[in-house]
């Protein structure tokens, strides 16, 4: 797997997210989310732009990451699906979320990744394996993510 930021950022990133994703999901309080929400963005761009010597380029693709995903779980699509009866709105906009911040990706890489913050914020899902592989093979139908070498892929 090929991490589009500094590793250790990227694992920064994701548990702002996610931390705010939990605090919605079992508060059921989108107030306090979205102050977290507001709050853990303002912390990425202080520490970027403050801690961190990257180019203007990586810093902007990195906080377009963060506000991207505030657009996704109010944009994302409820679907059906074989794997998964709940929030599949969040599901899907917490996954994109996470694929974004790869370059290179197998789909065992996106098991292991999805598992260790979905597994929190949706504990209902039964087989996680099986519930990431659906959401993988959909991004593949609708041309979200392409196949570059045999059982490697990209973000398109």
């Amino acid at each position: 797997m090929k991490i589009k930021e500094d590793e250790w950022l990227t694992d920064y990133i994701n548990a702002l997210h996610f931390t705010a994703r939990l605090i919605e999901t079992q508060s059921k309080d989108t107030n306090v989310a979205d102050i977290c929400k507001a709050g853990s963005i303002a912390l990425i761009h202080e520490a970027i732009l403050s801690n961190i010597p990257m180019e203007i380029f990586n810093i902007q693709r990195l906080t377009g990451r963060a506000d991207a995903a505030e657009t996704d779980v109010k944009d994302a699509e409820t679907i059906q699906m074989e794997t998964y009866r709940g929030n599949t709105r969040g599901l899907i906009a917490d996954y994109a979320f996470l694929c974004r911040g790869f370059e290179e990706f197998t789909l065992k890489d996106m098991v292991e990744e999805c598992s260790a913050y979905l597994s929190k914020i949706y504990p209902d899902i039964k087989n996680m394996t099986a519930t990431i592989t659906e959401l993988f093979n959909k991004d593949i139908e609708k041309g979200a993510i392409e196949e570059i070498k045999p059982k490697l892929y990209r973000n398109t």
